[in-house]
């Protein structure tokens, strides 16, 4: 099935997969990664780890194989500003991935970088000094204001995804300082940029999306530009993408 995105340029597409498949689906999608890819995946230590990434490449090659209308692995990556993963060639689709837990997300835009982050929420003993170290004042003033650890955990991780989400729209990695600019967190409020560095205009220049892809894990969608409507694809198992 193809899903053509220059049809739709208003539209941003995410899908969520599960990792955790049986040997058998796990070795067809090692069989549609590249040498590199392979070579990548034998310096894993822990075979889980191994496994999740080798699901996770032929995932992100059987769904970018959908939208380019080609087999999965005739598609050729480079390394785009910051090492963010590209497709080469004069192709217009971009892409970004995110993996926490069993659970990996793939945002595709026609002509508009993205960046997606997912996490897996879990309890945390040293929340507060994390988001003390990384996030802006304002961010961890009003995090620690919450009246319990439940909601300053949950809150933690829809900044911290959303931060992440924005860094890798941009592909700069570690020259975007999280601290640098800001993002809403509480439950009650939508998703979207306070300011970035001291500009709250550049703020509205960006959107931000919230994402609850599954049960247990948070995510959170960037990119520049007007809202565009968002197609979300419940989460998939890897033979799904293999047989459908």
């Amino acid at each position: 099935m193809k899903f053509d995105l220059s049809s739709t340029p208003s539209e941003v597409h995410v899908w969520a997969v599960w990792l955790r498949a049986p040997a058998g689906i796990n070795n067809l999608c090692r069989a549609l990664l590249s040498s590199p890819e392979v070579a990548k995946a034998d310096t894993f230590v822990f075979e889980h780890l191994r496994r999740s990434y080798e699901v996770s490449q032929g995932a992100l090659r059987l769904l970018l194989a959908r939208y380019m209308m080609c087999r999965p692995r005739d598609i050729d990556f480079q390394a785009g500003p910051g090492s963010k993963p590209a497709l080469c060639g004069d192709s217009r689709i971009r892409f970004n991935l995110s993996h926490a837990g069993g659970l990996a997300l793939y945002a595709f835009a026609y002509d508009c970088e993205v960046g997606i982050d997912v996490e897996e929420v879990r309890g945390m003993r040293d929340f507060a000094e994390v988001a003390a170290a990384h996030f802006c004042p304002e961010e961890t003033a009003e995090l620690l204001s919450m009246d319990d650890t439940e909601s300053r955990i949950e809150a933690f991780y829809r900044c911290w995804t959303r931060k992440e989400a924005y860094v890798k729209a941009v592909g700069d990695g570690l020259r975007v300082p999280l601290h640098q600019f800001q993002v809403t967190l509480a439950a009650d409020e939508p998703a979207r940029f306070v300011r970035i560095g001291r500009d709250s205009a550049a703020a509205s220049r960006w959107t931000l999306e919230h994402l609850e892809p599954a049960p247990g894990y948070v995510a959170a969608l960037a990119y520049p530009g007007s809202a565009r409507n968002l197609v979300f694809r419940q989460p998939l198992e890897a033979r799904d993408l293999l047989t459908s």
